[in-house]
């Protein structure tokens, strides 16, 4: 049980982090008013699928899920007993389950960002991200995810030997 639940707060932490850093985690200085929001929502959320799919956003999605389940497994010690691959074939699955809300996810994500931004805003961001700095700032986000979440992992591990160390002078 503490490995779902874990593993549930690891997924959600994650996402928190890949929502706040993927391209489309832009900040929005002011907020259009409640009546414009509701009249060209149709809009901005074509606005908002668009921006998403010129950021590739299921694609790092699918890319950050493959980076927590290849260091989820290495420190789990997947590939030196027994408990560390059942620990992180459990962890496999909740990660399938989870990329079986991608649809949704997506469609939620794209109401945030019609939430915040107005069509013309995501346009002009999805034009910057069709440019060659926005491409290549895109083609870089799965390498960087990748290294980001073995950083994470490297201070994870060390937060666990901290533990154990504490654990020990008691």
């Amino acid at each position: 049980m503490l490995l779902r639940i874990s593993t549930v707060h690891l997924v959600a932490a994650f996402l928190a982090c890949f929502v706040a850093i993927s391209p489309v985690s832009l900040r929005a200085e002011e907020q259009p008013a409640p009546a414009a929001q509701s009249a060209d929502l149709e809009e901005r959320m074509a606005a908002a699928r668009e921006l998403l799919e010129v950021t590739g956003v299921t694609k790092q999605l699918d890319g950050m899920i493959a980076a927590m389940s290849k260091g989820f497994a290495q420190g789990a010690k997947a590939d030196e007993s027994e408990k560390g691959k059942k620990m992180s074939a459990e962890f496999d699955a909740l990660m399938q389950r989870f990329l079986g809300y991608k649809e949704e996810m997506m469609a939620d994500f794209a109401r945030l960002y019609a939430d915040s931004f107005t069509a013309a805003e995501m346009k002009e961001v999805s034009q910057f991200y069709r440019s060659g700095t926005g491409a290549k700032f895109i083609a870089s986000m799965p390498g960087l995810m990748e290294k980001g979440a073995q950083i994470g992992m490297k201070y994870s591990q060390k937060l666990q030997q901290d533990a154990a160390g504490a654990a020990g002078k008691q």
